[in-house]
């Protein structure tokens, strides 16, 4: 069984949640979809009375529990890719969670749960295998109004001729059971991925759930030029994903002394970054090293990010102890200039103009 509501406007997400975590029933948050310094993702959703959760690397067998025709779902479209001109099934999607730490799976002890959309969605769909009640109440946003007149948008409960699910849509799981969700955010933003997370109602892990080892990916160095104000300067990057991560400490150290310098420190006792603009780094030694030139593993960064006090939320990676962000995640984040000269496969970072999308 399954319940499937998603508008016109259906669009790529990006992702992220990989946290391990036991506690007392509560309100649990799932972030999914796109994510930058302001926003923790594009798909905010709540779930209550959970009891724990991890993140479980879910093969398209053990997935079958959730799916009353198996191949039928993992087929079935959900959103496209129009970057790569391609849809995007649930298969891929599991594939994506699984390979950067799981799908993450929510236990509850007993029923009900409620499952609260908190942000605009263009599909929120549910599955179970079997015949589980479940009630499911959406609420709607007029495209036109949400788009050009967001402030004095309207909510409504039947679907006018061009819809987006309004944040207030709701699922009550009422029974026991196992419950596979897929969100896909508003549609807004083309860079995003579709957000997935299980639910076990009754059905709690058979041990304290403990922290899983992430997902480890081999990443290749970065083969481009870089110039920062106009200068050769020698980074040990990478490209993951398509994109160049710089080691968070060497791009500090470059741009040290300039109108956009910042200063990086440790928190050990909180597990968090500090980013502090305005303040001339303090080098801890290494920075600028050339690397060897060889493939390196990473691993997602865990750690929280806190740029002058207040948590932001950037990818990153970690590589030999390193921690290595996204140049233009960093870049936007203290408002430096980034260039790219095709022609001569060159990056450039100007302090002297600032970051432009």
């Amino acid at each position: 069984m399954s319940k499937r509501f998603s508008s016109a406007v259906i669009a790529m997400v990006v992702l992220f949640v990989l946290a391990t975590t036991s506690f007392a029933a509560t309100t649990e948050t799932f972030y999914g979809g796109y994510s930058n310094v302001a926003t923790k993702g594009s798909i905010v959703v709540e779930l209550t009375n959970i009891s724990s959760k991890k993140n479980v690397i879910l093969s398209e067998t053990e997935a079958e529990v959730y799916f009353d025709d198996p191949t039928e779902t993992l087929n079935m479209v959900v959103a496209y890719d129009y970057d790569e001109d391609e849809e995007i099934t649930v298969r891929d999607i599991l594939e994506y969670y699984n390979n950067n730490g799981g799908v993450p799976t929510y236990y509850a002890d007993t029923a009900p749960v409620v499952v609260t959309a908190k942000t605009a969605l263009s599909t929120f769909y549910f599955c179970y295998k079997g015949d589980i009640p479940a009630t499911y109440e959406p609420k709607f946003y007029s495209f036109e109004e949400y788009v050009y007149d967001f402030e004095n948008k309207q909510t409504y409960t039947e679907p006018p001729e061009d819809w987006l699910l309004a944040d207030g849509t709701s699922a009550t799981l009422s029974e026991p059971g196992k419950y596979f969700f897929i969100f896909v955010d508003d549609g807004l933003v083309s860079s995003s991925f579709p957000g997935i997370f299980c639910l076990h109602i009754g059905d709690t892990p058979s041990e304290t759930p403990v922290p899983v080892e992430l997902t480890k990916i081999t990443v290749n160095p970065t083969t481009s030029k870089v110039l920062v104000n106009g200068k050769i300067v020698e980074f040990e990057a990478y490209n993951i994903n398509g994109y160049n991560y710089f080691k968070l400490r060497d791009l500090a150290q470059a741009v040290n002394n300039t109108e956009k310098n910042f200063e990086v420190t440790w928190d050990a006792a909180n597990n968090a970054i500090n980013l502090i603009s305005n303040k001339p780094y303090t080098p801890s030694g290494g920075e600028l090293a050339k690397g060897d030139g060889k493939a390196k593993v990473a691993i997602l960064t865990t750690s929280k990010i806190y740029k002058d006090g207040r948590e932001i939320f950037l990818t990153a990676y970690n590589i030999n102890g390193n921690n290595y962000f996204k140049l233009r995640d960093v870049a936007k984040t203290f408002d430096i200039g980034v260039t790219w000269d095709g022609a001569t496969n060159t990056i450039g970072i100007d302090t002297s103009i600032s970051y432009v999308e």
